[in-house]
């Protein structure tokens, strides 16, 4: 009997090694899929730009200028996304803000759309790309403010970043998590939290995955200089709009502001109400940018 227990425990140990192995390989395996479409399709010019995170990265995007524009914004997709992601309507998005005087930087992170990179870092390089982007952005147009406009995991990574010391001015965070980990989590919702928590720690050794290094929750409580809006679908069920509300009120940013969206779901509210989507964004920058660099873009 007791050879009987000493085996199925041995018989579980494995099993719960394996299946940790298995996520931590699959789980930050770039899935990479096309870039479905260009600005073109909407009748837009752009250019076709590339630039470098800090570890020599080769990020791919592109570039729209809007005449008088007032701001440059840098849109991050989801984690399994891309810079033309169809469910939040990122082409459409890049549309409408430069239709209301926005110029738009749109690229694909690390391992996805046409960056290059094969591996899925949890948020820990990612923030190396949204650094990079930014950066080209503040290069490309110098006068202009820069707006970290995230969606999802991309919309945590911007709160972070900017957290961080990024050299931006403002973050709209769409659906964000209140930390990677919690993501993963609920992503991975089937498996045991001992075996997830084992799959991380393999990720983190032999990947560089480390999804404790995107916690928007403790990032704005130590720093929160850059105005946040927050945009969360109550029918979110991967991120509940917790999440947000969690976010917001851990920041003691006074000029940040919380809207929630009924009846829309993960990354689901441009799509579901877009003229109220664009309202509030547009609202939120020309009131939280600082005046005199609103001024400058306009001179």
């Amino acid at each position: 009997m007791v050879w009987i227990v000493i085996a199925a425990l041995g018989a579980l140990f494995i099993a719960h090694v394996g299946a940790a192995v298995y996520l931590a390989d699959t789980s930050t395996r770039a899935r990479r899929r096309r870039v479905e479409g260009t600005p073109a399709d909407l009748g837009l010019r752009y250019d076709e730009v590339q630039f470098s995170a800090e570890d020599g990265v080769h990020l791919l995007g592109w570039f729209m200028e809007s005449p008088g524009a007032r701001a440059t914004v840098v849109l991050v997709h989801d984690a399994e996304g891309t810079r033309s992601d169809r469910s939040p309507g990122l082409l459409q998005l890049q549309r409408d803000y430069l239709h209301r005087g926005m110029n738009v930087l749109a690229f694909d992170l690390r391992g996805r759309g046409e960056s290059a990179g094969m591996r899925d870092t949890m948020g820990a390089r990612e923030l190396r790309d949204v650094a990079a982007a930014a950066k080209f952005a503040r290069q490309r147009v110098p006068h202009l403010p820069v707006v970290l406009h995230g969606f999802g995991m991309g919309g945590s990574i911007a709160i972070v970043a900017a957290s961080l010391g990024v050299e931006v001015d403002l973050v709209v965070a769409d659906s964000p998590f209140s930390s990677a980990r919690d993501y993963i989590h609920r992503r991975w919702s089937r498996f045991p939290s001992p075996t997830i928590n084992l799959a991380v720690r393999l990720a983190r050794r032999r990947f560089g995955a480390d999804p404790d290094s995107v916690q928007p929750l403790q990032a704005v409580a130590e720093s929160s200089k850059v105005p946040i809006l927050f945009i969360h679908g109550e029918a979110d069920r991967l991120a509940p709009v917790s999440h947000s509300l969690n976010i917001a009120a851990a920041s003691l940013n006074a000029k940040n502001e919380v809207w929630r969206v009924p009846g829309a779901g993960h990354c689901a509210a441009y799509r579901r109400v877009p003229d109220a989507y664009m309202r509030h964004c547009i609202e939120f920058i020309e009131q939280a940018l600082p005046a005199r660099r609103v001024v400058a873009a306009a001179s």
